[in-house]
């Protein structure tokens, strides 16, 4: 049986420089490229995708506010038709103000094409009951008047 022995040759290749290739630099440059490129379409499509699903949600938001408004607004104008009810004035006016219908000659109506005039008053009539209710004013109040 033959023995072998083998030796190691440790070999120090810190001095050598390799050559740089341009045809592989190159392909490097073309190839970051591409890649950049592709992730610049995939991250632009990734934000549109993203606003469109924005805009979807505002567009929803939108037309919700727009029903609630529309039933809000229904309901004011079913509310201001109630209101300008003129029973319903009346009877107020009547109960809540004590109000009541005017006498004749107490209500004047103006129209657009009427001459300006200004309705004479009537110089009230005395009466001695209201003449008592009236309390008397002190002589201080009297003298400054």
């Amino acid at each position: 049986m033959p023995i072998e022995i083998q030796f190691e040759k440790h070999i120090v290749n810190n001095n050598v420089i390799r050559e740089a290739d341009p045809k592989s630099h190159r392909d490097d440059i073309i190839v970051t490229a591409l890649g950049a490129m592709l992730l610049f379409g995939l991250f632009t499509y990734g934000w549109q995708h993203y606003q469109w699903i924005q805009y979807g949600y505002r567009i929803e938001e939108a037309q919700k506010k727009k029903e609630q408004l529309a039933e809000i607004s229904r309901q004011l104008r079913l509310e201001r038709a109630s209101l300008r009810n003129p029973q319903r004035i009346d009877a107020i006016a009547r109960r809540q103000l004590g109000m009541v219908v005017p006498a004749p000659g107490q209500l004047v109506t103006l129209s657009g094409d009427a001459p300006l005039t200004i309705p004479t008053a009537q110089p009230p009539q005395s009466n001695p009951r209201q003449q008592a209710q009236v309390p008397p004013q002190p002589a201080a109040l009297a003298a400054k008047r």
